[in-house]
């Protein structure tokens, strides 16, 4: 029988925040940045979510796995330094994972989502697999063995080429028309901190901007920061939204505390 060992996994976690290997001296500033890189791989899963709705793209298995698969190909694919937005975005789910264990959560086996620490692993193996040399020292401290990281290339591959082939149509022509993606953020007293770091922090309006730059939507779509009254992010197909909920930045933020217990 297999044992958790929260103190593998703890210091699993600290070395997977990604801006201080230590994490004892992260700055609050630093602590943000790993919200908000964890942050920006969600908000590309609900970006998944509505590509799918909108091109009414196929999905053979559950939706959460592959609107997951493709926040991990873009952030791989579009930006310049993926590197630290996945590690944080891995050592987030490690983290919740964590956290579960300690409060004796039973995971849900019928959830829509796989387990966090199933999240976590995807994460990191496809990543490994799309770029092993910038992800080995990831894939090490989690324990992947290696006949795992060779099949992690193929899982990379395969992601890869499904949404290069699955979004061949979704592509937005130079001439095609843009200004179909918009950005909300609703200014609120009690979140004026999430919302004042958000704007510095500038990853809201550049995907607003990929989004818009990229892909021809059939609808115009809104990407809406704003309070949910729950830690969450979603896609609502009804209106054509992905809200990302100020609830669950907050609490991404109050997971980088815990590199420090």
């Amino acid at each position: 029988m297999h044992v958790f060992n929260q103190g593998k996994w703890i210091a699993a976690i600290v070395l997977l925040f990604s801006f201080n290997s230590l994490c004892q001296a992260a700055t609050e500033d630093e602590k943000w940045e790993f919200a908000f890189n964890a942050m920006i791989h969600v908000l590309h899963h609900e970006i998944g979510h509505a590509l799918i709705d909108q091109f009414e793209i196929p999905v053979i298995g559950q939706e959460e796995d592959a609107a997951d698969g493709f926040a991990t190909v873009a952030v791989l694919e579009t930006y310049d330094d993926p590197q630290p937005i996945l590690l944080d975005a891995a050592a987030s789910w490690f983290a919740m994972h964590a956290e579960q264990t300690a409060e004796g959560y039973e995971p849900t086996y019928f959830d829509l989502h796989d387990l966090n620490i199933q999240r976590a692993y995807r994460i990191i193996c496809v990543a490994h697999g799309y770029d092993p040399n910038t992800f080995a020292a990831a894939a090490k401290e989690v324990e992947l063995p290696e006949d795992r990281l060779e099949t992690c290339v193929d899982d990379a591959d395969q992601a890869v080429a499904s949404w290069d082939k699955l979004l061949s149509n979704a592509y937005r022509n130079e001439d095609g028309p843009g200004g179909k993606v918009t950005l909300s953020v609703v200014a609120l007293p009690e979140f004026s901190d999430v919302t004042k770091r958000l704007d510095e922090n500038g990853a809201a309006s550049e995907i607003t901007k990929w989004l818009d730059e990229t892909y021809n939507w059939p609808k115009p779509i809104t990407v809406t920061f704003d309070t949910c009254g729950e830690e969450n992010a979603f896609y609502d197909p009804s209106e054509v939204k992905v809200i990302m909920c100020y609830e669950f930045i907050t609490y991404l933020r109050g997971l980088a505390d815990t590199f420090d217990e």
